[in-house]
């Protein structure tokens, strides 16, 4: 490789360290070891933005006030999203009868035909909890989601308390819900 290549190659790795370093948020760690960044609860309420579901109805997060939520942000095209699905799956049997629910956001992938499709071509499974549609560019908005897939714990009262970008397992999932159930 001649060094004007490896100028290049080496100048793009930092300045792709330099945005994701940016786009992390505030300091802060959580206990968690994914968690992207420590929540403000004070000042983070979630945004009331409507998404269509896969019923053809509208929905926001302000219809589930009152329960846990736990927002996973995924799409169709996203190895690491089909990857976590199951795990979601799972974690909703177990936190659906202490009054919570998982509601997955699928952006950019198509009708509610094609996820439908997905789910039962591709995973095989029934979708066990609330599936909606959104795009990348209002998840990025409303979400300051950057990056797949990126899942939310919402309190009760409508505060995104918890963030977490990457693959997660069930039993992460629930470590970090438990607080709030």
């Amino acid at each position: 490789m001649n060094m004007t290549r490896w100028t290049i190659l080496v100048s793009l790795s930092l300045v792709l360290v330099g945005v994701r370093i940016a786009l992390a948020g505030p300091e802060g760690t959580s206990d968690h070891p994914h968690a992207s960044e420590t929540m403000d609860p004070a000042a983070t309420p979630a945004p009331d933005v409507r998404f269509t579901t896969l019923e053809g109805e509208e929905a926001s997060l302000a219809d589930y006030r009152d329960m846990v939520i736990l927002l996973n942000i995924w799409g169709t095209w996203c190895p690491p999203c089909i990857e976590e699905i199951p795990h979601l799956v799972e974690v909703q049997k177990v936190i659906e009868p202490r009054g919570a629910t998982v509601i997955g956001l699928a952006v950019d992938s198509g009708s509610s035909d094609d996820i439908h499709a997905f789910w039962q071509d591709r995973l095989n499974l029934d979708p066990a909890y609330p599936l909606w549609m959104g795009t990348n560019r209002t998840v990025r908005r409303h979400f300051q989601a950057f990056g797949l897939p990126n899942t939310l714990i919402i309190d009760g009262d409508g505060v995104i308390r918890e963030r977490f970008l990457g693959l997660m397992t069930r039993d992460m999932l629930l470590e970090a819900l438990e607080p709030y159930l």
